[in-house]
C-alpha cells in the first residue's frame, strides 16, 4: 500500500465509506495508537518520521531481489512496514486528534454527556439543567452534561455560541473550546471557535469574564511561562487569541448597558450646544467604555445634534466630523484626536 492509498484509506474512513474490514483494521491502528506515549515527539519529528517512513518502503518496493530471496524475506518486509505504517497514523492521529476535547470528556466522565450539533441554517437555543441558556449558531456542535456537577458547570463548544448563564457563584460555569477556558459566575457573551479565518475571541454582552488558554489544547503542552496570561472582559470588550497570546479589545458593535442589561435609563443622546468633554462623559456611562481626547482643545468644542438611535461608531463619526477630528481603538479605550 502506497502513501496515497493510505490516504485515501484514512479519507473513506473518516467519511464512512470504507469497508467493515477496513474499519476494523484502522481501530485497531487508533487503539493501538492511544496506548502510545507521543507527547515527547515534537510535530517536525512526526513529520520527519513519516516521510523517512514512505522512503523506506518505496526503497524496499523498488529494491530488485531474486523471486527465492523475496519470499524469504516478505515477512520481515511486512513486519517493517507494519511498524511504518503504524507511526504513519500515530504521525495522522496526532495532527487530527482533538486533545482539549477528548480531555474535557474523560474530567467529565462521571456524567451523562449530551452532544448537539446545530445542523439548520439558523440559530437555535438549547436550555441547560441549571437554566442557562445556549444560542448556537448553525453548524456549531455543544457537548454538555445532563445534570451538570455540584461544584462547577462545564461545556465543551466547536463553533459560534451565544450564553446566557444563570448566576451561581458556588457552581462557576466554564466554557471549553480547543483554544480557550471561560470561567463565569453569571453574565452573558460570545464564544467564537477559531478558524482558518479567524482566531477563538470571547465578546462580553453582560457582567465579568475570566478568559485563559486551554492547556490541554493539544498533546504538545506548552510550558507555563509560553501560556497565554489570563484576561478579565467587561461589557462590549473582546478577548482574541494568537500565537499563545491574549488581546483586549472593543466589541465591533457596543451596545448600551441599559440595553444589555434591560433597565431604564435617564441619559439623553441629544445635545444642544454641549461641550465635547462633557459628550464624551455621557457615552463612557452609557457603553462603558472609556473615551477620551489626546488634547484639551478637542475637550472645549461644542457639538449640537441628536445621536439617539445610533450606535456608538456612528456618534463618533458624526461628532467627529463636525470638529475634524478622528478617533481610533486603543486596546479597550477610544482616543479622539486632531492629529493628521
Amino acid at each position: 500500500m502506497n502513501q496515497k492509498s493510505f490516504y485515501d484509506l484514512l479519507s473513506r474512513y473518516e467519511n464512512g465509506n470504507c469497508t467493515e474490514a477496513e474499519k476494523l483494521w484502522v481501530d485497531k491502528w487508533y487503539h493501538n495508537l492511544n496506548n502510545r506515549n507521543f507527547k515527547d515527539l515534537s510535530s517536525t519529528a512526526l513529520e520527519e518520521m513519516q516521510t523517512n517512513i514512505w522512503l523506506n518502503i518505496n526503497n524496499i518496493e523498488r529494491k530488485p531481489t531474486q523471486t527465492s530471496k523475496v519470499k524469504k524475506l516478505w515477512p520481515k518486509f511486512a513486519i517493517a512496514a507494519s511498524i511504518m505504517v503504524a507511526f504513519f497514523l500515530a504521525g495522522f492521529y496526532l495532527m487530527r486528534y482533538n486533545h482539549a476535547e477528548q480531555s474535557f470528556i474523560d474530567e467529565n466522565g462521571n456524567l451523562a454527556l449530551v452532544s448537539k450539533t446545530n445542523d439548520t441554517d439558523r440559530p437555535i437555543v438549547i436550555a441547560l439543567s441549571d437554566e442557562s441558556t445556549v444560542t448556537l449558531k448553525p453548524q456549531a456542535n455543544i457537548i454538555y452534561p445532563k445534570v451538570f456537577a455540584a461544584n462547577k458547570r462545564m461545556v465543551y463548544l466547536k463553533g459560534s455560541a451565544f450564553f446566557s448563564v444563570s448566576k451561581n457563584p458556588k457552581r462557576p460555569f466554564y466554557v471549553y473550546n480547543q483554544k480557550l477556558v471561560v470561567r463565569v459566575l453569571g453574565t452573558s457573551f460570545w464564544v467564537k471557535s477559531s478558524t482558518d479565518q479567524m482566531p477563538a475571541q470571547v465578546a462580553v454582552r453582560t457582567g465579568k469574564v475570566q478568559v485563559q488558554e486551554n492547556e490541554n489544547s493539544s498533546l504538545f503542552t506548552p510550558s507555563k511561562e509560553k501560556l497565554a496570561k489570563p484576561i478579565l472582559l467587561t461589557p462590549n470588550q473582546k478577548g482574541i487569541f494568537a500565537d499563545h497570546n491574549l488581546k483586549k479589545t472593543l466589541v465591533s458593535k457596543p451596545i448600551p448597558l441599559a440595553e444589555a442589561y434591560h433597565v431604564p435609563t435617564s441619559l439623553s443622546y441629544y445635545f444642544k450646544e454641549e461641550s465635547v468633554k462633557e459628550i464624551f462623559k455621557t457615552l463612557s456611562e452609557a457603553y462603558g467604555i472609556e473615551i477620551k481626547s489626546d488634547n484639551e482643545q478637542i475637550s472645549n468644542y461644542t457639538f449640537t445634534g441628536d445621536l439617539s438611535k445610533k450606535g456608538l461608531y456612528e456618534q463618533l463619526d458624526l461628532i467627529c466630523g463636525s470638529i475634524s477630528s478622528k478617533y481610533y481603538i486603543q486596546g479597550t479605550s477610544i482616543v479622539v484626536s486632531n492629529k493628521n
